[in-house]
């Protein structure tokens, strides 16, 4: 795929301005670990902006976008509730914490933190024939069916995407988004 080194940093830019003015009040008062999960934030967020939902994913006029965090929250507090202020594609957010797989149909996304890698496939499997965007931060989550998987290398966040896992949902991932992750298919199936 040939890609423009300016457009790549023209999405990236879209991608972590969302994060510096809330941050930049409370730099210092943050560790790596919550400066990363805010920056996983702001990319759940955007990811959310260049993905389309098929038509009938919402069950009402109007209702919220909601990005699912299945087990233990990673989030800051102050993250998710500027979070809370933004639309995608008109529809207010709303985060929800599941404590396990209850809920889901809920869910426009789901977030499955690390905490929660054991129960990645069973999470994964009640999914299946949703049209819910799957993301996770486990080494091997895209090739496993989920469908995009934030990792750090070099100490940058990056994202794999599992195209075909997505288009599975109905989902549509934007080709600027695709440009930017590296693509990875499914395992093959073990015997």
């Amino acid at each position: 795929m040939n890609n423009h080194p300016h457009q790549r940093r023209g999405l990236f830019l879209i991608l972590t301005l969302w994060i510096l003015p809330a941050a930049s009040s409370r730099v210092a008062a943050l560790n790596e670990e919550n400066m990363e999960y805010s920056a996983k934030l702001a990319f759940l967020y955007n990811f959310a902006k260049f993905v389309e939902w098929p038509p009938g994913s919402y069950r009402y006029p109007n209702p919220p976008f909601v990005i699912c965090v299945v087990g233990r929250d990673p989030f800051s507090p102050g993250s998710e509730s500027d979070l809370r202020t933004r639309m995608v594609s008109g529809h207010p957010i709303e985060v929800r914490i599941l404590r396990g797989t209850d809920g889901l149909s809920a869910c426009n996304m789901v977030f499955i933190p690390i905490t929660e890698k054991d129960q990645t496939d069973n999470i994964l499997g009640r999914l299946r024939g949703s049209s819910t965007l799957t993301v996770g931060e486990t080494a091997g989550f895209a090739a496993r069916g989920g469908m995009i998987n934030l990792t750090l290398e070099e100490n940058r966040l990056r994202f794999e995407i599992n195209q075909l896992a997505a288009e599975r949902a109905g989902l549509k991932i934007s080709s600027k988004l695709l440009s930017l992750a590296k693509l990875v298919a499914d395992d093959p199936p073990r015997p």
